[in-house]
């Protein structure tokens, strides 16, 4: 194939797809620690990292964390029967920590984040963010599937866990990309002693259960350096060239795309030969509908819900 350099551009304007949620009548009542571990909130149950996917009897499904809940995170449950439907229903359902299984052990809120599905084998896989362990400054990744796309079953490991593996250092937000017959999952981390040494990480798996120890494959401080600043990676291959969307700041929509031929290199220490363009986005998710048109997913509005436009790839020189 002809290697042709692009750059993402929106195709329309944002509509609403799923709303932050009331949650009064589900969650326990009391108060949520609205500086969510390191910054102000302004506003309860606000809609952040989300993935949506297609179930088998073609209904399309949104789960999505919700923050500065009563509780601390959750994962939220939308569905339409068309992408563009607007907004979307909210089901109720939601999706809480299980300590029983080692997520968010040892921490005062509960803490799951950052959804993401693929089908594969017959499955439905859900990989996400199981947060603190009993390991200091080291979070973890973790599994659930389904074979319907509605309901879901912890998997667990050989000592009871939810989880995948551990680290390095508060990793999160998980995204997958099959390359060459081989699942390549690309996250965030950090070192463990400093969340200023924050860029995304690499693993890899034949079997979706058993992963490669990581490599770093982005870091660039210039382009955000603090945990907060480099999240929600997605990374999609067009023409000869992979593209890796980095969020740096969510309310202002700010998301860097990056163009490698490499899956493994997006730079590392000095990326500017691969910068590509600035997104208006926050954690972005791409998605195809069943026509072959492109759609990005953002929350670049936490305090109104996630938000859905077209997407357009344009040639581009540089």
């Amino acid at each position: 194939m002809k290697k042709m350099k692009l750059r993402p551009v929106l195709n329309s304007e944002y509509r609403i797809s799923g709303k932050s949620p009331d949650l009064t009548n589900i969650l326990p009542a009391g108060n949520s620690k609205l500086n969510d571990g390191f910054n102000k909130i302004e506003f309860p149950n606000e809609c952040v990292d989300h993935h949506i996917i297609q179930g088998p009897d073609g209904v399309w499904h949104m789960w999505g964390c919700v923050r500065a809940t009563s509780v601390g995170r959750i994962l939220y449950h939308w569905e339409a029967d068309s992408l563009t439907q607007s907004p979307w229903r909210e089901t109720g359902e939601i999706i809480r920590v299980d300590r029983s299984v080692g997520e968010s052990i040892n921490e005062d809120q509960e803490w799951i984040q950052s959804p993401y599905f693929i089908f594969e084998n017959d499955t439905y896989y859900m990989f996400y963010g199981g947060h603190g362990t009993e390991i200091e400054n080291q979070c973890q990744i973790c599994l659930m599937t389904s074979k319907d796309c509605r309901t879901w079953t912890r998997y667990k490991n050989e000592k009871g866990q939810s989880r995948l593996f551990l680290g390095p250092g508060q990793s999160r937000d998980p995204m997958l990309l099959k390359v060459d017959g081989l699942w390549h999952m690309y996250y965030a981390g950090n070192e463990p002693d400093d969340i200023h040494k924050t860029g995304f990480y690499l693993r890899t798996s034949q079997n979706l259960i058993e992963w490669s120890e990581p490599e770093l494959v982005h870091f660039d401080p210039r382009f955000g350096s603090m945990k907060w600043e480099t999240e929600c990676p997605y990374v999609i291959y067009k023409k000869g060239y992979y593209y890796l969307f980095r969020t740096r700041i969510y309310t202002n929509g700010e998301t860097f795309v990056f163009r490698s031929e490499n899956p493994k290199d997006f730079g590392v220490g000095n990326a500017t030969d691969k910068f590509c363009t600035v997104f208006y986005a926050a954690a972005p998710e791409i998605i195809k509908d069943v026509d072959g048109k492109e759609y990005i997913s953002s929350s670049h509005d936490p305090k109104t819900g996630n938000f859905l436009a077209e997407l357009e790839w344009i040639e581009s020189e540089f």
